[in-house]
This record gives C-alpha cells, sequence and structure tokens, in this order.
C-alpha cells in the first residue's frame, strides 16, 4: 500500500507518546539530580530503534515501546481510531533527529562546560512538550509541522484528516 494510504491507531500513537514522555522526565532527572554516567550512551539506542522502526514500518513494529503501546491501548481501547500515517512518521524523524541531537550534545558536554545542561535541557524540554502534547491532548506538532510547512513546500497532496479548522 501506499504512503497516502496507510493508517494506524491512533491510541497507540498517544500510548507511544505517553512512554516516551516518561523516559524524556527521567532523561531530565538524570541532568539535574541522578547524574548516571552511562544514562544517555545506554538510552540513545532504545529510543533512536524506536524512533526509526516506527517511522521506516509502523507503530505495531518490533520496537519494544510500540509493542508496549499497542497492547496498552487495545487493553484500554479495544475499537482503534485509525489516523493517517505519513503525518505521524515525518514527526518520529524530527523525534529522531531530537534524540541524536540529545545524544551529540551529551558527548560533547566537557567541551560545552557550563552550556551543558541549559542545553541539553532544553533539547529534552522540547521532545518532553512534544510527547506531552500528543499523549495528553492529541496534538502532534510533528504533524501539524508535516500539514502546514513540509505539504505546501513539497507541493504533497494535504491530509485532510489532519488539518485543525
Amino acid at each position: 500500500s501506499s504512503p497516502e494510504s496507510t493508517y494506524m491507531d491512533f491510541h497507540a500513537v498517544r500510548a507511544r507518546a505517553g512512554i516516551v514522555n516518561i523516559i524524556v522526565w527521567i532523561a531530565i532527572m538524570n541532568v539535574w539530580v541522578i547524574h548516571a554516567p552511562n544514562f544517555f550512551p545506554i538510552l540513545y539506542p532504545i529510543i533512536a530503534f524506536e524512533y526509526l522502526v516506527a517511522a521506516t514500518f509502523g507503530i505495531a513494529s518490533f520496537a519494544p515501546i510500540s509493542i508496549m503501546s499497542t497492547v496498552i491501548s487495545y487493553v484500554f481501547h479495544k475499537t482503534p481510531n485509525w489516523k493517517p500515517a505519513r503525518p505521524m512518521r515525518f514527526a518520529w524523524c524530527i523525534g529522531f533527529a531530537l534524540a541524536t541531537c540529545i545524544l551529540a550534545i551529551y558527548l560533547c558536554r566537557e567541551l560545552l562546560g557550563s552550556a551543558f545542561k541549559p542545553l541539553i535541557t532544553a533539547f529534552l524540554a522540547m521532545l518532553n512538550l512534544a510527547t506531552w502534547m500528543e499523549s495528553s491532548l492529541g496534538f502532534c506538532v510533528g504533524c501539524f509541522i508535516f500539514n502546514y510547512a513540509v505539504v505546501p513546500l513539497c507541493g504533497l497532496e494535504e491530509c485532510v484528516e489532519c488539518k485543525l479548522n
């Protein structure tokens, strides 16, 4: 099937965003309170794998957080809420980029000196806000960017189901 005809269960997408949001809160706590030295190098492959697999294959793929979110959504919402996948896949590419920036900032922490904590916190806050808005409000920031910036710039067909009225 074509990308335009692929749909995902938005209940699972929101559950996944909630799980990632919890992980991001733990990452923020690690920066300011816990200070576990291997936290980001261990966490990054998990989050990066999650975003890349979901963006490539969809939410019900073999990524661990996606599988958990699909199970959670089925337990609480027996009937799926189908939404177009293309904008969400774009959003997950943004999530992957943010996660990669966070790892790069972490790897350059010695070079950044006192700018490290505020800089990494700013990127974590962006990811935190985006995942919170999606999980709690059902508003996908990446989908909004896709529909109002990428679609017009690239001449793609707009997602009518995703448009804000």
